[in-house]
């Protein structure tokens, strides 16, 4: 089936980032990306955007000590992040938010 991103967020196996409105030929609609494709052909959610699973958002949060790590649902992404850091972080929209996480990973 063919299917088209329609949302920032989703990596390759590379850790880039896929352009949104990039095509892919895939084996099965991948559930871990709901909500951020629409099927183009060959599957039974033809032309509707996939809603199976919320993907998780990337948040700061609490994480003891006086310091907040960066998650992906139960993944932690980066450590060590004052309150302030935390906040500013939390008020990013979510591609900001997906490209500091890809910009850390470069480093």
């Amino acid at each position: 089936m063919k299917i088209q991103i329609t949302a920032g967020g989703i990596y390759n196996a590379k850790g880039e980032e896929i352009p949104v409105g990039t095509e892919l030929t895939v084996k099965g609609e991948p559930t871990a990306w709901a909500g951020r494709y629409t099927v183009v052909s060959g599957g039974k959610s033809e032309g509707k955007t996939a809603v199976t699973n919320p993907a998780p958002s990337l948040k700061a949060e609490h994480h003891g000590g006086g310091k907040f790590n960066i998650t992906e649902g139960e993944k932690v992404l980066k450590e060590g992040l004052t309150k302030a850091d935390a906040d500013a972080f939390n008020a990013l929209s979510d591609e900001d938010k997906a490209a500091f996480i890809a910009a850390q990973s470069k480093d």
